[in-house]
């Protein structure tokens, strides 16, 4: 015998849009949950995906858009963490995923994403100001979550941590600690994060009345670009380095020690990110915490939740950070 969703609530004692929820994984009282899988479980129903996509007009399928190569994706723990923290949190509510990278160029990409049709929503990280992807993505009809902001677009859902605020912190700690020519190492410029983080260091600077003249420099969030920071900024008398990312600042401490600086005696060093390699550098590396899974699992709950209540608005979350303060800046053995 065929059950409908009338009979599994007439059977259940609940009504018909509980046993939906039931179905695809939505909030439901556990109690009724509970009650409601034992009904399933006895009648051995199993739902046609098929049917519940016709009848729903959903696929209980997202993409997943991160443009970049697929080596990077697997290789780089920023990445893999977004994406674990979005894989989690959609099993949690039985939902698919399909992932595109950045085999195909940002057009291609979309037009594939529109002409396919598979998917109720995109998640997608926005990591550039300007971005033709997530900017078509946002004029599409598709519901679209970023991992990243567009804070001037005022009907963008986005998950992000401000990384002004954070960057500032971990600035006027280096200033707290004395240190008063301090460089930065950027993240790529016209990136999200790079041009918020360099925006803190300069507010923070300004604010305690210290020059940044000279000691700035244009990095692109790897270690290479922290090992070629360096001497510009030993030339221009630094006493301390922040860097745009922890990538960057373990190849700035290789160069520092290459060149027989301590740290942090001669020149403190502070990253951004507390990837996991961070504290067992030497010295362990002081950095803000963001929660990279947090940030892909956060996204993923925002968009399902955009989904079931498309009228409820933009949905625009600032995830916390935490200055996590370790020997590479005050060194002894203070630890996180």
């Amino acid at each position: 015998m065929s059950l409908t969703l009338d009979d599994l609530a007439s059977l259940s004692g609940v009504s018909r849009a509980t046993i939906s929820r039931v179905l695809n994984g939505g909030p439901v009282a556990e109690a009724t949950r509970q009650k409601v899988l034992a009904v399933l479980a006895e009648t051995g129903y199993s739902p046609n995906r098929a049917a519940r996509t016709l009848a729903s007009g959903r696929s209980g399928v997202v993409g997943v858009v991160m443009h970049l190569e697929p080596a990077l994706l697997f290789g780089d723990p920023y990445f893999s963490g977004l994406l674990q923290g979005m894989s989690d949190a959609l099993a949690e509510r039985a939902t698919g995923m399909m992932l595109w990278l950045g085999n195909r160029s940002k057009q291609e990409t979309l037009q594939d994403i529109e002409r396919i049709g598979l998917v109720d929503g995109v998640i997608v990280t926005a990591h550039w100001q300007d971005d033709a992807l997530v900017d078509g993505l946002l004029a599409s009809r598709i519901p679209t979550v970023l991992i990243g902001h567009r804070r001037e677009d005022r009907t963008a859902s986005y998950v992000d941590v401000d990384n002004v605020a954070a960057a500032a912190m971990v600035t006027r700690h280096l200033i707290d600690l004395g240190r008063r020519r301090i460089g930065h190492i950027s993240g790529l410029a016209g990136s999200v994060a790079g041009e918020d983080r360099l925006t803190g260091y300069t507010q923070a600077m300004a604010a305690a009345g210290l020059p940044t003249d000279a000691l700035v420099v244009r990095g692109d969030f790897n270690p290479a670009a922290g090992r070629a920071g360096v001497p510009p900024l030993l030339e221009a008398g630094v006493d301390a380095i922040f860097c745009a990312n922890d990538a960057t600042a373990s190849g700035a401490l290789a160069a520092l020690v290459e060149a027989g600086v301590a740290v942090p005696d001669d020149v403190a060093l502070a990253g951004f990110d507390d990837l996991d390699f961070a504290a067992g550098l030497t010295p362990p590396l002081t950095t803000i915490r963001q929660s990279v899974a947090a940030q892909g699992a956060e996204a993923a709950r925002v968009l399902l939740d955009l989904l079931e209540d498309p009228d409820g608005g933009p949905r625009r979350i600032l995830l916390p950070t935490e200055l996590i303060i370790r020997q590479s800046t005050t060194g002894g053995t203070h630890g996180a």
